[in-house]
C-alpha cells in the first residue's frame, strides 16, 4: 500500500509539473503578440468576445490561478471549449481518442507478437544465421525514423501495388472490418514494427544471459525439453526487460502516433494535437497533453505493480522497504 502511494505521489507531482508547463509555455505564446484573448480567439474578435473570453478563462489572473481553474474543470471532466472549432473540447476528444486508443493497441500488440518468438528463438540460436540475420534487421528498422519508414511502406503498398487506400479513414471494426483493416494496417506497421526491433533486441540480449545461468543448466541436466526451459523457464526469468521496456515505449509511441496519424490522414489524438498548437487552441492542448500524460503514467503505475503479480520477491522486497 505505501509503494502504491509513493507511485500516486510521483504521478501526481509529473502531471503537475508537464501540464502546468504547457499551459505556460502556451499562455507565454498567446501574450506575446498583445491580449491573449484576442489571439486565442484569431480572427477578428469584438471587445465583448474577448472580455467574455477573459473573464470565463480567467486569462487575466495569473498562471496559478488559471491553472486551478482548468484543471477545477478537469476533475468534473469539463476540458474547456476549443474556440477554433467552436465545440467543447470533450467533443473533439470523444471523436478521435478511439483511433489513438486502437492504433496504440495494435501497434504494442504487433510488437510483442514479432518480438517475443523472434527474440526467442534468436538467443536460443545465438551467434548462428538465423540470430545474425534477426540482429541486422533489428538494427535496419531502429535506425528508421517513424516518418521515413511510413513514406516507404505508403511508396510500396499504396503508390506502386495500390494494395491499401491512398487516404485513410477511421473506419471502426464494428462497422466495417475489411475497411477497417485496409485502413489501419498500415499505420500499425509504421508504429509496431520500430516496437518489434526494440522489444527483440532486448529481449534477445536478456534471454542470452538468462540461458546461461546455473538453474537452466540444471533444468538441462535434468532432461528437460529446450521447449520448455525456453518457453516456461527462460523467458518468465526475462520478460522483465520486456515489461519495462513496453513503458518506456509508450512515450514514443505517442509521438509516433502523431506522425503516422497526420500522414496517413487518420484523425486522432496526435493529429488533433498537432492541428491545435498551430492555431494556438489553449485548452485542446492542454486537454490533450493531460490526457497523453496521465496514460502514459497511470500504463507505467499499472507495469510496475504487474512485476510483484511476476515475481513474488518484488512483493517481499517492498514489503520490508
Amino acid at each position: 500500500m505505501r509503494y502504491i502511494l509513493q507511485r500516486l505521489l510521483q504521478f501526481l507531482i509529473v502531471f503537475f509539473l508537464v501540464t502546468f508547463g504547457v499551459m505556460c509555455f502556451l499562455r507565454l505564446g498567446l501574450d506575446a503578440p498583445g491580449d491573449p484573448a484576442r489571439t486565442m480567439l484569431g480572427g477578428f474578435p469584438s471587445e465583448e468576445q474577448i472580455e467574455a473570453a477573459t473573464e470565463r478563462y480567467r486569462l487575466d489572473s495569473n498562471y496559478l490561478v488559471q491553472y486551478w481553474y482548468w484543471l477545477k474543470g478537469m476533475v468534473q471532466l469539463d476540458f474547456g471549449f476549443s474556440v477554433q472549432n467552436s465545440v467543447p473540447v470533450s467533443s473533439l476528444i470523444k471523436s478521435r481518442a478511439m483511433t489513438t486508443v486502437l492504433l496504440g493497441l495494435y501497434a504494442i500488440t504487433f510488437g510483442v507478437l514479432v518480438a517475443v518468438p523472434t527474440a526467442v528463438y534468436a538467443a536460443y540460436k545465438r551467434d548462428r544465421l538465423l540470430d545474425k540475420l534477426t540482429s541486422g534487421a533489428t538494427f535496419l528498422v531502429v535506425s528508421f525514423p517513424t516518418i521515413v519508414l511510413a513514406v516507404f511502406l505508403s511508396a510500396l503498398f499504396v503508390t506502386r501495388w495500390e494494395i491499401f487506400p491512398r487516404i485513410g479513414d477511421k473506419i471502426y471494426p464494428w462497422e466495417d472490418l475489411g475497411a477497417h483493416i485496409e485502413n489501419f494496417f498500415l499505420p500499425t506497421l509504421a508504429l509496431g514494427l520500430p516496437i518489434a526491433a526494440v522489444l527483440t533486441r532486448l529481449l534477445r540480449a536478456d534471454m542470452v544471459l538468462t540461458l546461461q545461468s546455473d538453474f537452466i543448466s540444471l533444468a538441462r541436466a535434468k532432461g528437460i525439453s529446450p521447449g520448455r526451459i525456453l518457453w516456461r523457464h527462460a523467458l518468465r526469468n526475462s520478460v522483465f526487460s520486456l515489461i519495462t521496456s513496453i513503458g518506456v515505449q509508450l512515450g514514443a509511441l505517442i509521438g509516433g502516433a502523431v506522425v503516422v496519424e497526420l500522414f496517413f490522414d487518420l484523425d486522432g489524438m496526435g493529429s488533433m494535437l498537432i492541428v491545435a498548437v498551430l492555431s494556438s487552441d489553449l485548452f485542446t492542448v492542454q486537454a490533450t497533453v493531460a490526457l497523453l500524460v496521465a496514460t502514459v503514467v497511470v500504463a507505467n503505475l499499472l507495469i510496475d505493480l504487474l512485476y510483484s503479480a511476476i515475481d513474488p520477491r518484488i512483493r517481499v522486497a517492498r514489503a520490508l522497504g
